[in-house]
């Protein structure tokens, strides 16, 4: 089953990401999946979900066997989903002790996949004992958190988890920040040397008082830009070309979140220009 099939969008460079990951042999114990709308982050959850469990993976789950049916029904035994309680504000610590107690027990089939949606309304109380699992994973269990915001999550928690940052739906972009990711692409593709990419997106950094905001716009036009192009044309493109490109996006998620972070501008951008 391909991407497009779980409606994956904007973020099927994503998918694209941890399949190429999961296929080398990278499958990490936990993911987390931020930002977008809900249906963005639960459908990419359901995409890995059917890809750790398919019993016939390629680039993506293959869609057709009982697993990847059972997933897209509803009713796969494997797949645990945790939700806030219709009656509480957060996510409690009973909620995840019931998730661990689960775990403990051995699979159906080859692992768990287990769905903490809304991750960021967990209390301190279920994210320290969530903690714990984190530090110490069951070897035959997955962790997917989605979250609308890091914010009101532990960092202790981000850290131990594969970190994506979601696009925002259908976002528009200025002029400037359009025409300046348009040439960071051109010079990324032509093996530009640091010095003139540096210089390319020196005017996001123009206003000092703008330069978080107009940072965050900038990698956000380049990462819809480069989605674009992986997602229509990278059976066209050359290989090392392809590889280059996924690679900017991983950057500009990170750079992202450092935005995010407060981090300084500055440094980030000249860090993200160094990495690619």
């Amino acid at each position: 089953m391909s991407a497009a099939a779980f409606e994956l969008k904007r973020n099927s460079i994503i998918a694209s990401q941890i399949a190429a990951a999961v296929k080398s042999g990278r499958v990490v114990h936990a993911y987390a999946f931020i930002g977008g709308s809900p249906e963005d982050r639960n459908s990419l959850a359901l995409w890995l979900a059917s890809y750790m469990l398919c019993r016939d993976p390629g680039d993506g789950p293959c869609g057709s066997c009982i697993s990847c049916q059972k997933i897209a029904h509803g009713n796969h035994e494997d797949v645990i989903f945790v939700r806030k309680p219709e009656d509480r504000e957060s996510i409690v610590r009973t909620q995840i002790l019931e998730l661990i107690d689960r775990l403990s027990f051995k699979p159906f089939g080859s692992r768990y996949v287990a769905v903490i949606e809304d991750a960021q309304l967990m209390n301190a109380a279920s994210q320290n004992k969530l903690l714990k699992t984190l530090e110490e994973p069951v070897s035959d269990a997955v962790m997917i958190l989605l979250a609308d915001s890091s914010e009101g999550l532990l960092p202790t928690v981000l850290s131990r988890c594969s970190c994506f940052y979601l696009q925002d739906a259908e976002a528009e972009f200025g002029s400037q920040a359009a025409s300046i990711a348009d040439q960071f692409i051109s010079l990324v593709a032509a093996n530009a040397p640091f010095y003139r990419k540096k210089a390319a997106i020196m005017p996001v950094l123009e206003d000092k008082d703008d330069a978080r905001a107009k940072t965050a716009e900038f990698l956000d036009a380049l990462e819809q830009k480069l989605e674009a192009m992986l997602t229509q044309d990278s059976g066209k493109m050359d290989a090392a070309l392809c590889e280059k490109l996924i690679n900017t996006v991983k950057q500009a998620e990170t750079s992202r979140k450092y935005i995010k972070q407060l981090h300084s501008a500055a440094y980030t951008l000249k860090q993200f220009c160094l990495r690619v």
